[in-house]
C-alpha cells in the first residue's frame, strides 16, 4: 500500500552514498537519491513539487548562520535531516537549535533510520488532503492503486474541491513511473496566447519575447506523469494538438519543424461531463476516448460522510502548531456531520482553518464553525435545525453568550468578504463570471449580495 512504500530521500551528494549505507537506508524505509544542494534549491524544492525529505551532510565547526541558511533555502515543506560525524556533538546541537527536524550520526543503523522514517511520514501527511476511512473512499483507493500500476491514461471526474489532484499524485506514486517527475498543469489557468508554448515548448526567437529555448510541460514530464487538471477548459485548437501528442508520443515545439519524442503518462481531471452536448464549445470525442482509457468517478464529500471527522482532525494537524492539541467539542462534531459540504474537501479545510483562528488554540466549538453555504446546520444547544449563514459563526442563541472579544473579529471577516465580493462583481462582465472568479456558486453569490444590501454595504459600493 501507499503508506508502506519507501520514502524518497534526497541525499546530499557531497557525502558518498556507498552500497552499505544505501542498504541500511532501504531497510529503514528510505529510497535514497543523491542530488546536489543547488538542484534542491532550484526546481526540486518548488511548492508544486510537494513535500520532500532531505539529508544534508554537516561538518565540524559548521556555523549557526550556515545551517539556518540551509533551512531557509529548502523551505518549511522539507523534512530536513542533518548527518554528522559520530562524535560531532557540537554541530548536532547547533543543528537542532536551528530548526533541523532530525540529526543522525554516520554510524546510524536501520533501526534509527526507521524511527526517522516514522517521524517523516507524520510530517508528510500534513501536505496530503485525502483520507480513506469511508468504505466508498477505501474502494476508490483500491481502484486508484490498480489503475496506477497499469500505466494507462486515466480521467478523474468529480466536483471541484473533491481531491482529484491528490488522487492523481497517488496514481503516479502507485505507478512504475514513481521515480520520474509528476507535473501538474491547471489548464483553466493557461493564458490562451501562451498555452501551446507552455505545453509543448518553443524555440528561441519563435515569437516576441522568446529569448531562449523552453522545453514545455510535456518534456518536463518525460518518463513521468503529466496531470492535466480541468482539461475541458482547453481550446479546440489545443485539443487537436494534444490529441496528436498523445497518439504519436511526440511534441512539436513552437517555431520548430522537428518533432521530439516524449514518454509521458497522461492523467486528466474535470469537474464536468465532457460528453455532454451542452458543454461549452464542445470537447473532441476522439480526444475524450484517448484520455479516458480508465475513467474514475471521484465522489463528493457528502457521499463519504465517514471521512468528515478524520479529515477535520487531519486539517487541524496540518494547520496547527505541532505542539497544539486542538479538539472538536461534541456540538462542533454534530454540526460538521449535519452539513452537506457543497464545496467538498476544500471547503472543509477552509472551515477548519477559520475555526483554528477563532478558537484561540483551545477547543473548537460550534460557534467557531463558519460555513460557505447558507443551508440548515444542526444546533445542539437548541435541539433543532437552524439556519447558519456564511461568515456568521454563531446562531442567535450562541451570539448572546459568546465572548465579546470575538465579535470584532467576526465583523472584520464579514467586512473583508463583502469588500472582495463588491470589487469582483464591479470588475466582472456578468454575475456568473464574478461567481466563477470567487469560486462560489451563483446561488451563493445571490445570497451574499442580498446580505450585503441588508447590511447597507451594497448601497455604499453601488452594487446592484
Amino acid at each position: 500500500m501507499y503508506e508502506n512504500q519507501p520514502i524518497e530521500l534526497f541525499w546530499d551528494s557531497s557525502s558518498v552514498l556507498d552500497t552499505a549505507t544505501a542498504g541500511i537506508l532501504r531497510t529503514g524505509g528510505f529510497s535514497a537519491r543523491p542530488i546536489s544542494l543547488s538542484q534542491l534549491s532550484d526546481r526540486q524544492m518548488s511548492e508544486e513539487a510537494g513535500p520532500r525529505v532531505v539529508c544534508v551532510q554537516g561538518f565540524s565547526g559548521m556555523q549557526e548562520a550556515h545551517i539556518k541558511s540551509v533551512r531557509e533555502l529548502l523551505g518549511p515543506r522539507v523534512y530536513l535531516i542533518f548527518r554528522v560525524d559520530n562524535n560531532d556533538f557540537e554541530t548536532a546541537l547547533v543543528a537542532a537549535r536551528c530548526g533541523v527536524d532530525d540529526v543522525v550520526t554516520k554510524d546510524a543503523d536501520s533501526k534509527k533510520w526507521s524511527a526517522i522514517a516514522a517521524s517523516a511520514r507524520i510530517r508528510l501527511l500534513k501536505f496530503e488532503s485525502y483520507v480513506f476511512v469511508d468504505e466508498t473512499s477505501q474502494n476508490l483507493l483500491a481502484l486508484v492503486e490498480r489503475v496506477g500500476a497499469s500505466d494507462v491514461t486515466s480521467l478523474l471526474q468529480g466536483p471541484t474541491g473533491s481531491g482529484k489532484e491528490v488522487l492523481a499524485r497517488l496514481t503516479h506514486d502507485f505507478s512504475p513511473r514513481r521515480d520520474g517527475p509528476f507535473v501538474p498543469v491547471n489548464c483553466a489557468a493557461l493564458p490562451e496566447e501562451l498555452a501551446e508554448s507552455l505545453l509543448f515548448g518553443h524555440l528561441k526567437g519563435s515569437f516576441t519575447g522568446a529569448t531562449r529555448d523552453t522545453e514545455g510541460f510535456f518534456r518536463q514530464a518525460h518518463r513521468g506523469t503529466l496531470f492535466l487538471d480541468e482539461i475541458g477548459e482547453l481550446t479546440a485548437q489545443l485539443q487537436a494538438k494534444l490529441l496528436r501528442a498523445i497518439q504519436e508520443k511526440e511534441v512539436l515545439p513552437v517555431g520548430s519543424s522537428e518533432s521530439q519524442k516524449v514518454d509521458v503518462r497522461i492523467v486528466s481531471a474535470t469537474n464536468r461531463n465532457l460528453r455532454d452536448p451542452r458543454f461549452n464549445n464542445g470537447f473532441r470525442e476522439d480526444l475524450y476516448f484517448r484520455i479516458s482509457t480508465f475513467r474514475i468517478n471521484v465522489p463528493s464529500l457528502s457521499s463519504r460522510l465517514d471521512d468528515v471527522l478524520p479529515l477535520a482532525n487531519f486539517f487541524v494537524l496540518k494547520h496547527s502548531p505541532e505542539t497544539s492539541s486542538i479538539q472538536f467539542s461534541p456540538e462542533a462534531i454534530a454540526k460538521l456531520l449535519a452539513y452537506q459540504w457543497p464545496g467538498n474537501v476544500r471547503e472543509l479545510e477552509n472551515v477548519v482553518q477559520r475555526a483554528i483562528v477563532l478558537c484561540n488554540g483551545v477547543e473548537v466549538q460550534s460557534k467557531h464553525l463558519i460555513f460557505d453555504e447558507p443551508i440548515a446546520g444542526y444546533s445542539v444547544a437548541e435541539g433543532e435545525f437552524s439556519h447558519d449563514h456564511a461568515f456568521s459563526a454563531q446562531s442567535p442563541s450562541e451570539a448572546r453568550h459568546s465572548d465579546r472579544v470575538e465579535e470584532p473579529l467576526q465583523d472584520a471577516l464579514e467586512a473583508n468578504e463583502f469588500r472582495i465580493i463588491a470589487e469582483t462583481v464591479k470588475a466582472a462582465p456578468t454575475k456568473q463570471a464574478a461567481a466563477k472568479q470567487l469560486g462560489i456558486s451563483e446561488r451563493t453569490l445571490r445570497y451574499k449580495m442580498a446580505k450585503m444590501r441588508e447590511r447597507g454595504f451594497a448601497s455604499q459600493r453601488k452594487i446592484a
